[in-house]
């Protein structure tokens, strides 16, 4: 379960300041479970172009989007997480996300798994593993790769250790989204090569 997400905001000092952020949020499509003066709650934590898009249409309101630090930083290891996990990253043979991490980011993994745990109510680990099997799962769907390019895209040791995971985390079997391709091909009339 996530967490409610608090946004801060610079120059809000009236009733129709709150008035006016609460449009911006309504007219992007982001729900809000409340607004006071410099402050938003959301119902979840919001992506870099969610924030992006708020920052750009708060600035010409005179309004400045501040962010709290723990949450831009669960936010970086996500879009880290996403580049290195995207299923075209070249993993070394010694390749551990944890050096990759602390690397890039600058700061002690333990702190950033920590923060990461407090943010998000879900370990580091178990949101990397839950990333790269929606990754699979949308590989096997949508493309005509098989199981073995698959694991060695997402980083998985063997495609015994992807169907490990595979399982463990759906209760299913990386074969029944092979059949849902399959379906959707011949629904569509197309064979299995073709996209």
């Amino acid at each position: 379960m996530l967490s409610n997400y608090k946004i801060f905001i610079k120059g809000m000092v009236c009733e129709r300041c709150i008035l006016a952020v609460r449009e911006v949020f309504r007219e992007l499509n982001i729900p809000v479970v409340n607004i006071t003066l410099g402050e938003i709650t959301t119902v979840s934590a919001l992506s870099a172009p969610d924030i992006a898009a708020i920052r750009e249409k708060l600035e010409p309101l005179g309004f400045t989007l501040l962010e709290n630090k723990k949450t831009k930083l669960v936010r970086d290891i996500k879009e880290l997480v996403e580049q290195v996990y995207s299923g075209s990253y070249d993993f070394p043979a010694d390749f551990r996300f944890s050096d990759v991490v602390t690397n890039r980011l600058h700061k002690d993994y333990n702190m950033i798994s920590s923060v990461f745990s407090e943010i998000e109510d879900i370990t580091l680990e178990k949101y990397i593993m839950e990333y790269r099997i929606e990754k699979a799962k949308e590989l096997l769907v949508y493309t005509d790769e098989n199981l073995s390019d698959i694991a060695f895209k997402l980083g998985f040791s063997s495609v015994a250790h992807l169907s490990r995971q595979f399982k463990s985390n759906t209760g299913l079997n990386p074969s029944h989204f092979k059949e849902i391709r399959k379906s959707k091909l011949s629904l569509s009339g197309k064979t299995g090569s073709q996209d």
